[in-house]
């Protein structure tokens, strides 16, 4: 297989293509329009009178942001990432969000409720009685809008579940680049640490957390009545219910369900194999 061919323009020149509200316009209309659009269309959709004023706009984003093809006008890729921030409010939102009741027993102490709360781009899920648990995490300030407060804890633990997959595949949340990791223990709590060396995000995770959301241990849960998409992220991985056997390299992982248990190993990469059910004598090698 040969290499693939990669161009890099000039990152102030990109974003200085955006720096214009007719353009930004012609970006949303091609987003929520019907693509592709052709020229007339599209500058209807936008409400320019002035063909040639369109024109010259238009231009400057075909090749970057707009692609141009025999049928109309489309987006590119990165056309779509830059609606999909703008809509977010990742550039133009500053969300906040008081500490709220989440009626969901703490992992650590067993006692409800915890609380949610939102500042600075950043979620936080803590329990306000042993004050030893709290987790957090970025989360796109604009889809807060989207949420009634009733509805934020579900949507938080959905979001958690995407980041969970995301980085144990091995892709930055940040610029989809690919994530280095490797152990950090602290106490008896091991943690998979996960860097992009692209663009420096960093990202810590429990050490189980890759072994928890592997299929073969979450038909386990659901065998043992733990349905696992009913069940908090954070609960499925609370403290109690993990044993860990640290070694060089990689982790030993026990979890405990409906008096039965499953065990495995986690390398620093984010694998898991050598998985074993204490409720049966036999597991297909397929899921090891």
């Amino acid at each position: 297989m040969s290499d693939p061919a990669i161009e890099h323009e000039p990152p102030e020149e990109v974003f200085g293509l955006l720096g214009n509200r007719l353009r930004v316009d012609i970006l949303r209309a091609l987003a929520d329009g019907d693509p592709p659009m052709v020229f007339s269309t599209l500058r209807d959709t936008v409400e320019e009178r002035d063909s040639g004023r369109f024109n010259y706009h238009l231009r400057k984003l075909v090749g970057t942001f707009v692609r141009e093809t025999d049928a109309g006008y489309e987006l590119t890729l990165a056309g779509r990432r830059v609606v999909g921030a703008l809509v977010a409010g990742t550039y133009t939102a500053d969300a906040t969000l008081s500490e709220t009741d989440v009626d969901d027993p703490c992992p650590e102490c067993e006692t409800a409720p915890i609380t949610a709360s939102y500042a600075d781009d950043v979620a936080r899920l803590a329990c306000p009685h042993c004050e030893a648990w709290q987790i957090a995490f970025t989360f796109p300030p604009g889809t807060l809008a989207q949420y009634a407060t009733d509805e934020l804890p579900s949507a938080l633990d959905r979001w958690l579940r995407t980041l969970f997959e995301q980085l144990t595949a091995g892709f930055c949340d940040n610029c989809a680049g690919r994530l280095d990791s490797e152990f950090v223990v602290d106490g008896d709590s091991p943690q998979l640490v996960w860097g992009c060396d692209r663009c420096g995000s960093q990202s810590r995770t429990a050490a189980a957390t890759p072994f928890v959301f592997h299929p073969a241990v979450q038909g386990f849960l659901y065998d043992n009545g733990v349905d696992p998409t009913t069940t908090s992220s954070w609960r499925l991985l609370a403290a109690g219910n993990i044993d860990y056997d640290i070694d060089d390299g990689s982790v030993g992982v026990t979890y405990r369900a409906g008096g039965a248990s499953i065990q495995g190993t986690v390398e620093a990469d984010g694998s898991v194999h050598s998985i074993e059910r204490s409720d049966r004598k036999e597991y297909p090698s397929g899921y090891e």
